[in-house]
């Protein structure tokens, strides 16, 4: 899966120009929308972002700009799209602790 396929996937949309798009950032909601139960959270976009796609899986990893790949300041997901989309995390948080040499090599829960 293409990351413009899985932008359409997860947003029902082509690009950020449509006005949901804009309308759902500016707003910070996203997701329970048919169950009621949004859900708020902000992050930094200014990353520098490294992705890799393996299968049916895509990983991406994020840290701040200037960072070496080398460097244990990344912090990693995982996209599986074998049977829908399920996230999950190296070493299972958020944490930028994560080396990006070999995403493939971290383990995700």
């Amino acid at each position: 899966m293409t990351i413009t396929e899985l932008y359409r996937l997860l947003f029902g949309k082509s690009t950020l120009l449509n006005g949901d798009v804009i309308d759902m950032s500016e707003h910070g909601r996203s997701g329970g929308v048919s169950t009621g139960q949004p859900f708020k959270f902000t992050d930094l976009v200014n990353y520098a972002m490294k992705i890799t796609e393996d299968g049916s899986n895509t990983y991406i990893a994020c840290a701040n700009p200037g960072t070496a790949e080398s460097a244990a300041k990344w912090k990693v997901m995982c996209l599986d799209d074998s049977t829908g989309i399920r996230i999950t995390w190296a070493d299972g948080n958020t944490n930028f602790d994560n080396v990006a040499t070999d995403l493939t090599a971290l383990t995700y829960s």
